[in-house]
């Protein structure tokens, strides 16, 4: 599986503050904003097809159906935690790629994108 995570130094400062300013629910919404952002994006972005996002130089097999790796998404979030898995065993093999065929970041790059929105919300919720 592809693992992107996000860990704060001082997470327990924060979620004191947040507490203290009684703004715990305003930031439980914000990790569910971001995660479904990051789901919503990963899942335009997951290789699905044969062909129709990336180059194939062989024919479609007979009888094939695309969307198992985007299908397979599970999204879920409790308080303070937002996790997006993909439920199939080469996921992986499309995030990173391998020796054979290049990466396609399905999960990485909207990852990478949001983390700063996601950061800058949470600076704006503790001032």
């Amino acid at each position: 599986m592809a693992d992107y995570s996000v860990k704060f130094q001082g997470m327990d400062d924060l979620i004191k503050h947040i507490e203290e300013i009684g703004k715990m629910n305003t930031a439980r919404k914000i990790v569910k904003e971001s995660t479904v952002n990051v789901a919503r994006k990963s899942a335009e972005l997951v290789p699905v097809g044969w062909g129709e996002r990336y180059e194939v130089k062989t024919k479609k097999p007979k009888g094939y159906v695309g969307g198992t790796l985007k299908r397979s998404q599970v999204i879920s979030y409790t308080g303070l935690t937002g996790e997006i898995k993909f439920g199939t065993d080469y996921a992986q093999y499309q995030e990173y790629g391998t020796r054979f065929m290049p990466a396609r970041k399905f999960l990485g790059t909207p990852f990478i994108k949001e983390r700063t929105s996601f950061i800058a919300k949470l600076k704006r919720l503790a001032q």
